[in-house]
């Protein structure tokens, strides 16, 4: 639990092959999007006297070296195509995509990205979507660092515990 009350609990990390993040596991092999570590976290806030956003994750291995997980909407805002001032579409590798095949992509990366960026409001349950551009992870994490609510380096980290 959360200083504020909210229980949170996740895998670390879940595998792409979980139904929560099957849509943007598709859309980033449609993009050709670079591969990332997904945690999908249930967040229970129905005891919580505050919202949770889940703004970072940071796990830690044996060696002291951190991987951070953040909103998945960043992983998003790296796969989608940005939209160019001649009507084209630039996708990360550099590929350069007309009107017609980039909007499409772009408007689903919109959708994307409304659908996960969930919080838990006082009394919510919900589930919320982080990644981490680390896809080589240890078996095992020596600590896990929570930042439940803040972002931009405002908030406070909290220890998370292993449910076993």
């Amino acid at each position: 639990s959360t200083k504020s009350g909210a229980d949170i609990t996740f895998n670390l990390p879940t595998p792409a092959t979980d139904p929560a993040v099957a849509d943007l596991e598709a859309y980033r092999v449609k993009v050709n999007g670079a591969p990332v570590s997904y945690l999908v976290a249930d967040v229970d806030n129905r005891k919580g006297t505050e919202r949770v956003n889940m703004y970072q994750v940071s796990a830690f291995n044996q060696e002291g070296r951190q991987y951070t997980f953040s909103t998945v909407t960043d992983a998003i805002d790296i796969w989608k195509p940005s939209y160019q001032a001649d009507g084209t579409y630039l996708m990360p590798n550099g590929e350069v995509l007309s009107d017609a095949a980039g909007a499409p992509l772009s408007s689903e990366a919109t959708d994307l990205y409304n659908a996960n960026i969930d919080d838990a409001d006082v009394a919510e349950r919900t589930t919320i979507i982080l990644a981490s551009t680390d896809t080589d992870l240890p078996d095992k994490f020596t600590r896990v660092s929570v930042l439940p609510s803040g972002g931009m380096g405002m908030g406070e980290d909290e220890e998370a515990q292993p449910e076993s």
